[in-house]
């Protein structure tokens, strides 16, 4: 080899490695990962029996950025004590300081300076810590902060949030929410959002958060943007088993200033424990000279009315009621139904509040100029009728940790309180059929059951799978006379008060109601294998 040559190989192996040091030293890892709240009744996946594989997992692979989702406070200080490279933003979203579950971040202090950080909640008045909308049943809340990188003076945004597990319309409007914040916040900056947004790439908050708006920066899934691309597996909620289907909710966004040069996720199991109910996702940028051009046509981003409040002065009454319906947000029309159809803008519409007087389901819907019909509320009242009917007994027994005395909560016409189920509002089943025996004292002539219930599998609470009315005038010899089959959902995402009506037509003196268990988790839930729970708050027999 002549010594030019020797040369020119010198310069090109050089100026690779250059490059090649040069790129690595642009480059950021972001991983986002629900790590899944401390949970003793977690079994074999407990937080005690994980954490050291979140922290082998998180030693290995080293990112720049971590955005976590589920942490309690006991999590973070043990997160904080041993990723002790890292520093960190984050607040209890509950109240803004230490209660509640946190989305911090986390980021290498060597790499990186903060320059400005900040939270707000997904609700109508985000500033105000603790708050909710929508419909979700729990507060949640965005954590941000702004970057530098200390080595190449790139400053830009990051953004980490959970958004709500139970309500498609609380999740669309608080994509809505955080593009506008977002475009407030970053303006025109680079950024980077993640998170656990419990929504598929099917539902339609995630194309509210990635089309081509008019007066935004659009943003990209980074899974599809990929340099380097690789044969991966995108699932990302497992539910602690190896059947749950192909669920992708955990998403990493970012706008046109951002190439992705690697996307990947990593389903850890270890011993049949798994790193969490969801597996990590990780996407290593490199910030572009140039912004990436925009996809699609530009459209107005158009936000959907607020659901109206529909609020009876009772929920069980004895003559007739008041209900009054709200609107809630910008100023809208509601119109409503009272015979079970969908409301339409060519329904009644609602201008006083409404006398009922007899049993009744009412149906809302807010319309506004300018954004679209708001989602269906319904509520529904019982007007409960003076019975002799007196209970005699439960078999078998309501557990103890949630029993009401004299299974008073069964009767006294108020809802069981949805966030503290031990507090005596409901009766608690595990893993049994139920019957329930009443005595009308006489032959009485029996028109209707109403049973409320709940619908929590993320708890293993779900609905019956069968409700059957005997009757009796020995209190020997019972005979069917009504019965209802119901498809229990185990969709751990999934939360929702229950009711049903069950029309009567019969004369006795004993009513046999049973109710039947949902039946064992399937193998497509975290508890699989273990009985469910059946929870009741209210039976109105008449």
């Amino acid at each position: 080899m002549t010594i030019r040559s020797l040369l020119l190989f010198c310069v090109v192996i050089i100026g690779s490695l250059l490059y090649f040091c040069t790129n690595e030293d642009k480059s950021v890892k972001v991983m986002s990962f629900n790590i899944r709240y401390d949970n003793p009744q977690d079994g074999i996946n407990a937080w005690s029996n994980r954490k050291g594989l979140v922290y082998d997992f998180l030693d290995e692979k080293q990112p720049d950025i971590i955005g976590f989702q589920e942490v309690l406070k006991n999590q973070l200080d043990q997160l904080k004590d041993h990723l002790t490279d890292y520093e960190y933003i984050g607040v209890g979203r509950d109240d803004g300081h230490e209660s509640g579950e946190f989305v911090p971040i986390f980021y290498s202090k060597d790499k990186f300076e903060l320059l400005a950080s900040s939270h707000f909640w997904l609700s109508e008045t985000p500033e105000i810590a603790g708050s909710k909308s929508w419909g979700a049943v729990l507060p949640r809340i965005v954590t941000w902060l702004q970057l530098k990188d200390k080595n190449n003076g790139y400053i830009f945004y990051v953004f980490n949030t959970h958004f709500s597990h139970v309500s498609a319309f609380a999740r669309n409007e608080s994509a809505i929410l955080l593009l506008n914040k977002i475009k407030t916040i970053a303006g025109r900056a680079p950024v980077i959002l993640m998170g656990d947004f419990n929504a598929q790439p099917s539902e339609r908050m995630y194309a509210t958060l990635t089309e081509n708006w008019s007066g935004y920066l659009q943003l990209w899934d980074t899974r599809y943007l990929p340099i380097e691309k690789k044969g991966v597996n995108f699932q990302t909620f497992n539910g602690f088993n190896h059947e749950t289907p192909d669920i992708i909710i955990d998403h990493i966004f970012t706008n046109g200033f951002l190439d992705v040069r690697t996307f990947s996720t990593y389903q850890i199991i270890k011993d049949d424990v798994f790193i969490s109910d969801h597996y990590p996702i990780m996407a290593e940028f490199v910030f572009r000279l140039n912004r990436r051009s925009e996809e699609g046509p530009r459209k107005e981003l158009i936000q959907s009315a607020q659901v109206p409040i529909i609020n009876p002065a009772q929920w069980c009454f004895a003559d007739s009621v008041l209900v009054e319906i709200k609107p809630q947000g910008a100023k809208s029309d509601i119109y409503f139904t009272l015979n079970g159809e969908q409301p339409d803008s060519s329904s009644v519409k609602y201008k006083k509040p409404l006398v009922i007087k007899e049993s009744q389901t009412i149906k809302a819907r807010s319309f506004a100029r300018n954004m679209y019909p708001s989602a269906t509320v319904s509520n529904t009242v019982i007007k409960k009728r003076k019975t002799k009917a007196c209970l005699l007994e439960v078999i078998p027994e309501a557990d103890e940790k949630y029993y009401s005395k004299a299974y008073e909560a069964l009767f006294d016409s108020n809802k069981g309180n949805d966030n503290e189920l031990s507090d005596g509002s409901w009766c608690g089943f595990n893993g049994t059929d139920n019957d329930f025996l009443f005595d009308f004292k006489k032959k009485t002539a029996i028109s209707e059951l109403y049973i409320s219930a709940l619908s929590q599998p993320a708890k293993w609470i779900v609905s019956p799978s069968k409700i059957e009315v005997k009757t009796s005038n020995d209190g020997v010899d019972y005979k069917s006379i009504a019965t209802k089959v119901i498809q229990p959902t185990f969709d751990e995402t999934n939360n929702e008060r229950l009711l049903y009506h069950l029309p009567l037509k019969a004369s006795a003196r004993y009513v046999k109601i049973s109710v039947f268990n949902g039946g064992l988790l399937p193998e497509s839930h975290s508890g699989s294998g273990n009985p469910s729970w059946f929870f009741i708050d209210e039976l109105v027999l008449q």
